[in-house]
């Protein structure tokens, strides 16, 4: 897709990012000033139904949550072949996920990253909007440890169908809370539940809890009792 052009004004300069659903690529829009990041579906999912209503509803939920601390949302539509795309602010920094692969993270510098991250978490619940995939990989770090949340795609919102069938869960088993393990539904709690295992796992440098594969993982949130930071961080307060 390099060196094509995507709407008839936005020609793709660089892929920046590959997940299982969509690509991202550097993008520099004919009508606006400055580079863009724009987001593609995966061609084999845009006739898929389901997984094409959860990408227009990242770009929804993100449009709506508009925050410092959110990911804004620029334009979006179908290219010519019909498969959507999002275009989004550039980034430049890193992930948490990068962060915390170089070590323990200090309180003084930690503290002021969770406070971002409620920030932007309090604005989505403040529209009933759950994020219920928030880890490492989805919290990027700008100039400064500036926070922008990242990856609404499968958000939950009160005003939105259900997309999901009963019983099936969605999210990273990681940071999963227990209460979304025994049902479909999430809270704002599941996404504080989510934040806390980050602020440990940034101060410990490992997560509270150890499994090798998604069934250990949900039956540890189910049934452990996570280490007390200060058995790992003994200045922790």
């Amino acid at each position: 897709r390099v060196g094509t052009t995507i709407a008839g004004r936005y020609v793709l300069e660089a892929r920046i990012g590959q997940g299982g659903m969509a690509t991202v690529y550097k993008t520099r829009p004919r009508l606006l000033d400055g580079a863009r990041a724009l987001k593609l579906l995966n061609p084999d999912f845009a006739q898929d139904p389901t997984l094409r209503e959860r990408f227009l509803r990242e770009v929804k939920n993100s449009r709506r949550l508009v925050h410092p601390n959110i990911i804004e949302i620029v334009d979006h539509g179908d290219g010519e072949d019909g498969v959507p795309y999002m275009v989004m602010e550039l980034l430049q920094g890193t992930t948490l996920a990068q962060m915390i692969d170089q070590g323990r993270v200090p309180l003084r510098r930690a503290l002021p990253i969770w406070i971002q991250m409620t920030r932007a978490l309090a604005r989505a619940h403040d529209f009933d909007v759950i994020h219920r995939d928030l880890k490492p990989e989805n919290v990027f770090l700008l100039h400064g440890d500036r926070v922008k949340l990242l990856d609404f795609g499968i958000a939950l919102s009160k005003q939105d169908a259900r997309l999901t069938s009963m019983g099936e869960v969605f999210g990273t088993p990681q940071y999963m809370a227990p209460e979304r393990i025994r049902s479909a539904d999430a809270t704002g709690g599941s996404d504080l539940y989510a934040l806390g295992i980050l602020m440990f796992e940034m101060l410990a440098h490992k997560l509270p809890f150890e499994a090798s594969d998604t069934t250990g993982w949900l039956a540890a949130h189910l049934k452990q009792v996570p280490p007390h930071i200060r058995d790992l961080v003994a200045d922790a307060p």
